[in-house]
């Protein structure tokens, strides 16, 4: 199962709610208007990603599914950029 991982210039944490099981924190960047984590794959996900071109979200919400954005680093951080600031890289920023 894929699980949550914190990344270079982060600026907010969730905590799970109280009592939960399986449940980790995770790290988040926020500029106010956009909210990214960072998840890191299984090898046996990998595979079958690269084997079916398919990735599946899931949203803990019930009926319906906030606007969600699925990509690489650079992809992302190119959505991310259209509505506020993106987040410091490791080893700093040639484009912000």
């Amino acid at each position: 199962m894929a699980h949550p991982v914190s990344f270079h210039g982060a600026n907010m944490r969730l905590l799970p709610p109280e009592g939960s099981e399986n449940v980790q924190e995770l790290a988040t960047f926020t500029n106010g208007f956009c909210s990214v984590s960072c998840w890191q794959l299984e090898p046996d996900e990998l595979a079958e990603i690269a084997r079916t071109g398919r990735i599946y979200v899931s949203i803990f919400s019930g009926r319906s599914q906030p606007p969600v954005f699925v990509g690489s680093e650079d992809t992302v951080r190119g959505v991310v950029v259209d509505f506020g600031g993106v987040w410091k890289r490791e080893g700093g920023d040639v484009h912000g």
